[in-house]
């Protein structure tokens, strides 16, 4: 039996890792936008005496654009903040000026929180040691049961297709899905053959198969606090970095 080990860029494998959230970073980030535009730019509020200094006086859309600017990290928005100018109430807090300065902060935190994450991943990451199909109990299904090693447990998305050789290249889904796993899980994935042979009608029982399996640490888009874009997200802990893909022979 042959098994590869190896560790790559592969954009379509990454790209999975994102469907294990409901909503993205830039569903997300769209939907705010629009909330803002949808709010007449004249509208304002006025004397919030308990307000902070810089916010007792604010145009209501530019607060919003404010708010979604810093959360989703985007200095662009900044240029949609206007400060309401008032002789009684302080209005510099809601400004292109300070948003942009909010937003930079928010990044620098950001990537703290994501080198600390790299650097404890680093330590220890879980790695995909093997897999094998058995048969499942009730004898026409199948289960493929993965070993890992490592402590860095989390969140991580795994991937098992078929390469084919005909057509060169070809792949065939069999599995996909987010977990948490740590060195000691124990999974057993269900696989169902009906479903196998609608993906792959020329699948055949005891066949050799070259199977690829991948798992990725997912990062996940942030939290209320702040979200994060894939790009921001590579530029820190690139998904190569976080990434590693099995290779071997199976049989059904």
């Amino acid at each position: 039996m042959c098994i590869r080990l190896f560790f790559l860029a592969l954009s379509m494998i990454w790209s999975n890792t994102g469907t294990a959230f409901s909503v993205t970073y830039g569903e997300l980030r769209s939907a705010g936008i629009k909330r803002c535009e949808a709010i007449n730019g004249s509208d304002y509020q006025s004397g919030l005496a308990f307000n902070p200094d810089g916010y007792r006086s604010y145009y209501v859309r530019s607060e919003c654009f404010q708010r979604i600017a810093v959360e989703f990290r985007d200095q662009l928005l900044c240029s949609q903040v206007k400060e309401r100018w008032s002789l009684l109430w302080s209005s510099w807090g809601y400004s292109k000026s300070n948003c942009q300065k909010l937003v930079g902060e928010g990044i620098a935190a950001d990537r703290k929180i994501l080198e600390d994450r790299k650097r404890r991943y680093l330590q220890s990451p879980v790695r995909l040691r093997d897999f094998r199909v058995e048969a499942n109990g009730n004898g026409r299904d199948f289960n493929i049961v993965p070993t890992f090693t490592g402590e860095a447990g989390g969140g991580y998305w795994l991937t098992f297709e078929l390469l084919l050789t005909v057509p060169l290249s070809q792949t065939v889904l069999v599995h996909s899905g987010g977990y948490h796993i740590d060195g000691t899980s124990n999974l057993s994935l269900f696989i169902r053959q009906e479903d196998m042979r609608k993906r792959f009608p020329q699948f055949t029982l005891n066949h050799p198969y070259l199977a690829r399996a991948s798992v990725v640490l997912a990062i996940g888009i942030g939290d209320q606090q702040g979200k994060w874009s894939d790009e921001f997200i590579d530029q820190v802990f690139p998904a190569k970095e976080r990434t590693q893909v099995l290779e071997k022979e199976i049989r059904f």
